[in-house]
Parts: C-alpha cells; structure tokens; sequence
C-alpha cells in the first residue's frame, strides 16, 4: 500500500521548502533583469554567475526531496524500470519480482542498495565484504584508509547481517559467514554508523543506489530465506 496514506506531512514541508527557495531564487535573479524580463545590458556575467550557485542548492534539495519521497512512496509491484549495475550496465527489472533480472543487479553494481533497504525493514545491521589486498588498478585506490585500515578498493559487496545467527544476506538469500559465492572467506566490516555508507554513495567505483527500487524486493526475499543458518549448507549456492 502507497506510504502516503500515513506519511502526507512530510513531503507538505518539502512543497514548502521549494516554494520558498523559488521565491528565494526568483528575487535574487529578478536584480539583473530589465523591466522586459531579459538580462540587463552588461549583467549577463553576473546573472550566470548567481544562476549556478542557485542551481547548486537546488541540486542539494532535490536529493533531499527524491529521498523523502522515497520514504514517504512506495513504488508498487509489477513495475518494469531501469536500474544502473556494474560498469552502468542498464538491467530491465520488474519491482518486488525475484527473478534472474533482479538478481544480477542486486548483486553486481547494486548490492548496497538491498543491503541498505533490508536494514532499514528489518534493523539488521550492514556490513561490507573486503578482499584480503588492494586491486591492481591503482586508480581504484584511495588516498586514506576508509575503515579498519581497508583502502576504499577493497570493499567487495554489501550484506546484511541476520542477528540471531549471524547470516549472511543478499539478493541471492541466506548464507554461513565465508561462504557468500564469489565472496568466499572474505572479512565482513560492519557497517556501524554513516561513515562507510557515505564513502560508498559519494565513490565514483559504486553506483548511485537505486534505494525505492530495492525496497520492493525486501519483502520477497525475507519469504524465501530458510529460518537459520544452521540449515544451510557449508558452501552456499545462489
């Protein structure tokens, strides 16, 4: 069921607050302007300079917005979009359907985003799979240590953790700790609090997390996980 039947209110105080930066920018523009409506003679340096600084903030409030709406929106099922997965391949997917589609996004470019909307469902905390050393391709490497001594190259893929055995979690379901195919025997980081989130949403290495999307597949995908990890195999398959 649509989310705006009980969360109205909040996307209310986004319609006010870009009213009032459109007022806000209209006015700051309207000096340079002539009693026509055009660019003053001699102003149109000055009017693009104060245009690109408006358009600033307005990108900032529209990433503001798109997350508020996100929450405040469900997307409903059946719904074929597009979402970006490695190297931003484009995958065709169908919202809340668990198929192949949705299986190589989810696990190959947009793994954080299921990671990120199972634990906003459930509470389950995040945690980044790393690789034991740093890539060969050195532009992947970051300049500082992101966590735990880990260079921003070797983090692998976002899970969530299932607390009352330790499960791994992602697209492909449920997992014992080092077994998570193509991941095998690699460290999990626990993703504690926004740090590692705001690293991997701000690198250009990880695409942009396709949040709305992925929260259509939590409910799927909990029906199919088996009850504990102590009834799943020693080397899990996807």
């Amino acid at each position: 069921m649509p989310r705006t039947l009980d969360r109205i209110e909040p996307i209310h105080v986004l319609l006010n607050d870009f009213r009032a930066m459109a007022d806000r920018h209209k006015a700051r523009l309207d000096k340079y302007l002539d009693a026509d409506g055009d660019i003053a003679d001699g102003a149109e340096g000055d009017y693009r300079t104060r245009e690109l600084g408006l358009a600033c903030e307005a990108h900032t409030w529209l990433k503001k917005a798109m997350a508020t709406l996100t929450d405040c929106i469900a997307l409903p099922d059946g719904q074929q979009v597009t979402v970006l997965g490695q190297h931003q391949e484009p995958f065709m997917v169908t919202t809340g359907q668990l198929d192949d589609a949705a299986r190589d996004v989810f696990r190959y470019g947009q793994c954080h985003a299921l990671a990120r909307a199972l634990a906003t469902e459930t509470g389950w905390p995040m945690a980044v799979l790393v690789s034991a050393e740093c890539r060969p391709d050195p532009d992947l490497c970051t300049t500082f240590k992101v966590t735990g001594g880990v260079c921003g190259c070797q983090l692998e893929h976002v899970i969530v953790i299932r607390p009352e055995d330790g499960a791994h979690i992602d697209i492909t379901g449920a997992h014992a700790p080092g077994t998570m195919p193509d991941y095998e025997d690699q460290q999990a980081i626990p993703m504690d609090d926004d740090e590692l989130w705001e690293f991997i949403t701000g690198s250009p290495a990880w695409r942009r997390p396709a949040l709305d999307v992925a929260l259509t597949f939590v409910t799927p995908l909990l029906a199919s996980l088996p009850p504990t990890a102590g009834s799943l195999p020693a080397a899990a398959s996807s």
